[in-house]
């Protein structure tokens, strides 16, 4: 028969193992200062024959169980306000997002040998769009094991697509 107290314990040490997890997971937001340090590259090229777009093409090589979402706000948010984990898994309300919407990740493969293959989410936004806009990188429900999750400021990237009227290729590393 399990005593009270050793309920009570049970219960203490299941918290602090609950915390470790939690403090295990890092929120980041990338930027083209800290990308490559992360496990994305990301890539913008104007839209041809269009001067206000450009399309934005993320690859990632994350746990296969972390999904993408393109987060549309009102405004910019500084990297504080990029968390949105508490929106996605629990429905949580932020009166500054316009619209959030599960992103499809395609297979590419990028060696010619053919053994890497990565995932890529690809959007196209206005200019406009693109300050107020993150792709959200996380898992869709609480884990226990920890992991970072990602907001990539595409504000960050803008000025980088401005101005390419040419279609170009899409670069690897």
């Amino acid at each position: 028969m399990i005593t009270l107290k050793k309920k009570l314990l049970l219960i203490v040490w299941l918290s602090l193992v609950n915390a470790a997890f939690a403090a295990s997971s890092q929120f980041v937001v990338v930027t083209p200062a800290n990308e490559a340090q992360h496990p994305f590259l990301v890539q913008v090229k104007a839209v041809a024959d269009d001067d206000e777009r450009s399309r934005v093409r993320v690859i990632a090589a994350v746990d296969g169980g972390q999904r993408a979402w393109l987060i549309l706000c009102k405004t910019y948010l500084n990297s504080s306000g990029q968390n949105f984990r508490n929106v996605l898994w629990f429905s949580a309300k932020n009166q500054n997002i316009e619209r959030v919407t599960r992103l499809a990740p395609e297979q590419t493969t990028l060696s010619e040998s053919g053994e890497k293959s990565y995932s890529y989410v690809e959007v196209e936004l206005s200019y406009e769009q693109m300050r107020r806009a993150y792709i959200y990188i996380d898992y869709p429900r609480p884990i226990d094991d920890g992991g970072d999750y990602y907001s990539i400021d595409l504000a960050y990237y803008l000025e980088g697509s401005r101005g390419k009227k040419s279609v170009i290729q899409w670069e690897t590393r």
